[in-house]
């Protein structure tokens, strides 16, 4: 585990929210002279801590009206049902994350993007339970993002 101290954690909350700041801003922030900045950048890359940059993309403008969260039980345990439900999912563009979880019998939390209901239901029946390691999905819809 990286050892972080007070300037850290403020480049990384900066860095979370506008990961394309020049170190030259981003060393006015924090109260740095460039070099050390990027120094410190550089080490948080180097360590882990920071495991890349990217943009936050807005659905919609791709027409992916519809968000939900599936949750999924496995019907088939163990390493060769996980092993197939993983590989299938990661070939699901519609996945935007997997996650293995805990609590009520579940076994993996999916957060999906998708053009509309009709998308999603055929993204259901047709795709996520016609993997035949899962054995009960359930459906929240996103109705707003608040964060």
């Amino acid at each position: 585990m990286a050892e972080l101290d007070a300037i850290d954690r403020r480049i990384l909350s900066i860095l979370e929210t506008e990961g394309r700041i020049s170190i030259l801003d981003l060393a006015e922030r924090v109260g740095l002279s460039a070099t050390p900045c990027g120094r410190r950048v550089r080490r948080l890359e180097d360590e882990g801590v920071i495991r890349g940059y990217g943009a936050r993309i807005d659905p919609r403008a791709l027409g992916l009206q519809i968000g939900a969260f599936i949750s999924v039980r496995l019907g088939r345990v163990g390493p060769e049902g996980t092993a197939q439900f993983l590989r299938a999912v990661a070939t699901l563009p519609e996945v935007v994350e997997c996650h293995l979880v805990t609590g009520n019998s579940l076994d993996y939390m999916l957060q999906v993007r998708l053009r509309d209901v009709d998308a999603l239901g055929h993204f259901i029946r047709d795709k996520l339970q016609a993997i035949p390691s899962v054995g009960e999905t359930s459906t929240m819809v996103i109705l707003s993002r608040e964060v």
